[in-house]
């Protein structure tokens, strides 16, 4: 196996581990690369294998984020299927996240590194990482979320102490404690100094935010509605025409972010609520002015909002607004 690429190998060792018997890839038959069209001859690192003693096509691609619509490689699993009677199995080196699922909406035949597999064709799911990591994150304080956020995209915070800390996020010095001692338990901030304590992350940049977020959720707590438009001079732009304001995609249903405190503010008004309204209301659960000034819910927790959004486009745009963030 010595031609076969890093990638691939890595894919078939993860297949391995949950077969009785161990496959490898081999060299692609003469005869069978000759029945591949020529609009696909290059598009794919081709190879072949036998799993419970039935062939398959091992079609890779060994670049970093390939983003192919499932549309376009379901029809190529058809072409492929069709033109040499083998099922193909796509082995990519890594994907965006939200295209994993779409593919196997697709029934197609899929490796992802050393991580995910969908293989519909041997009876074969594995969406997680690793077997045994199963386990969800502890559900941190919401402060954990909001100070991450704040340093990441407003100002840099290293070095101030809880107190100034709960004055920036107009909170509790009992809030912050809270939820600084919770991060130095994770690993995420050191303390240092006397009776106040300086606060310093152990993180920055790109790294904190990949290490937050598996602890990171959406910001809003809950939606009401209402047929009034702009009865929140304080509520800032959300969700689909949030992205709007940052890519290229047409808007969405009206929807502002407010804090809790506003919403208690709005509901002193005379204000007509109706589930079926096409105002949404996002209340969420700490107060997005603190993390933009421009009346657009920052980037960050606009992806925490729209990660797991349905639609291709959207996720599309998501990945290209973290990815064209300077850290």
């Amino acid at each position: 196996m010595s031609n076969i690429p890093d990638y691939i190998i890595t894919a078939i060792n993860r297949i391995n581990e949950f077969l009785p018997e161990k496959i490898k890839a081999m060299e692609l038959q003469p005869t069978i690369k000759k029945k591949i069209p020529f609009g696909l001859s290059g598009a794919y690192d081709y190879y072949q294998t036998e799993i419970y003693n039935k062939p398959f096509i091992i079609a890779g691609v060994g670049d970093d984020d390939e983003n192919m619509a499932p549309t376009v490689l379901a029809r190529q699993k058809e072409v492929l299927l069709k033109q040499t009677g083998i099922i193909p199995i796509f082995v990519f080196n890594k994907i965006a996240s939200y295209l994993f699922r779409r593919y196997t909406k697709s029934n197609i035949d899929i490796v992802v590194g050393n991580r995910q597999l969908f293989l519909p064709s041997i009876f074969l799911v594995v969406s997680r990482e690793k077997p045994e990591q199963h386990k969800e994150p502890e559900k941190p304080p919401v402060l954990f979320q909001l100070a991450v956020l704040y340093h990441l995209e407003k100002e840099n915070i290293d070095g101030i102490t809880m107190q100034t800390l709960a004055e920036k996020l107009k909170t509790s010095y009992a809030t912050v404690n809270r939820g600084i001692r919770w991060m130095k338990e994770k690993g995420f901030v050191t303390l240092s100094g006397g009776k106040e304590k300086q606060i310093r992350f152990n993180y920055q940049g790109k790294d904190l935010w990949e290490k937050a977020l598996p602890y990171l959720e959406t910001p809003v707590d809950f939606i009401v509605y209402t047929p009034e438009l702009g009865i929140s001079e304080n509520g800032l732009v959300s969700e689909q025409n949030a992205l709007a304001e940052y890519s290229l995609l047409n808007g969405g249903p009206y929807r502002i972010a407010v804090s809790k405190e506003e919403y208690k503010n709005l509901k002193k008004k005379d204000i007509y609520w109706d589930p079926f309204g096409e105002a949404g209301i996002e209340v969420w659960k700490y107060d997005p002015a603190l993390l933009s000034g421009t009346g657009v819910v920052d980037k960050l927790s606009l992806y925490l909002l729209l990660k797991d959004y349905e639609d291709e486009r959207v996720q599309i745009e998501l990945e290209n607004m973290i990815n064209d963030i300077i850290w």
